[in-house]
């Protein structure tokens, strides 16, 4: 017969038995000594041994910012690839000896069947998704939620108005003022800043922005490229503007009776 016990001395009197031994719950936190004795049932005689209870502390995740992207791939369909791993250093806080998975319901969290894998796809927007955090060595977890968000590009005048300015000395170059086409290309919406530039890929990286007056650097007509950003997603769009210069005209040197 194997009975258990909290201590030596109810262990050798076989007094004071843990009398539900399938549902004990530990009196002394993380680490406690149980007391087993094993009796022979014909000899009566018997012997004691231990028995260690460990309660190991649950992995702590910090829950994480929503992971963010714009709707470039396909613009409008809200969907697009994520990195879950991007929000693993946010979750962990700097511990190590923990590992993620991810997953799209509790359930599977919990269960950690059906993990899914970067890139991963989004299935609505926004969507949760669900983060299990492993010990490697006691194999306790916790688990955490993820949100997946992908935010609009913003909708500028796709066709603004060509600026167009006259040329004193039509030799094909002059001064514009690009931010006169400013409200146009936001098309009301808010939250937007302008930017222009030379080239679309310098519009596509926001780099080397142009400001006015700006002289053409092509004659008689050029293309410059407007990138509309939104100041809180940072998403953008880039759109042409055509720049023209009007030949002025031409005064005669002499005047004849």
């Amino acid at each position: 017969t194997v009975s258990f016990y909290e201590t030596e001395a109810n262990a050798e009197g076989a007094t004071n038995a843990i009398t539900t031994p399938g549902a004990y719950v530990n009196t002394v936190p993380q680490s406690q000594t149980i007391w087993v004795r094993v009796d022979d049932n014909t000899t009566g005689c018997y012997k004691l041994t231990t028995l260690e209870l460990i309660v190991n502390s649950l992995p702590v995740l910090t829950q994480p910012t929503p992971l963010s992207l714009c709707d470039y791939d396909n613009p409008g369909d809200e969907q697009e690839y994520f990195t879950l791993e991007d929000a693993s250093d946010e979750i962990l806080s700097g511990q190590t000896g923990i590992s993620l998975t991810f997953y799209t319901t509790q359930v599977d969290a919990e269960q950690a069947t059906n993990p899914i894998s970067s890139p991963y796809q989004n299935l609505s927007n926004p969507q949760t998704v669900y983060v299990r955090g492993e010990d490697d060595v006691t194999g306790c977890y916790s688990v955490v939620t993820l949100d997946l968000r992908v935010n609009p590009l913003p909708s500028p005048e796709p066709n603004p108005t060509p600026l167009q300015e006259c040329d004193p000395d039509n030799d094909g170059y002059t001064s514009f003022n690009l931010e006169d086409r400013t409200v146009e290309i936001i098309n009301g919406e808010a939250d937007i800043v302008i930017t222009y530039h030379e080239t679309q890929s310098d519009a596509e990286q926001g780099v080397n922005a142009l400001v006015s007056p700006y002289e053409n650097v092509s004659a008689w007509t050029q293309e410059v490229f407007a990138r509309a950003e939104n100041t809180i997603t940072g998403c953008y769009r880039v759109v042409s503007l055509e720049l023209e210069v009007l030949e002025s005209p031409v005064l005669p040197t002499t005047i004849e009776d």
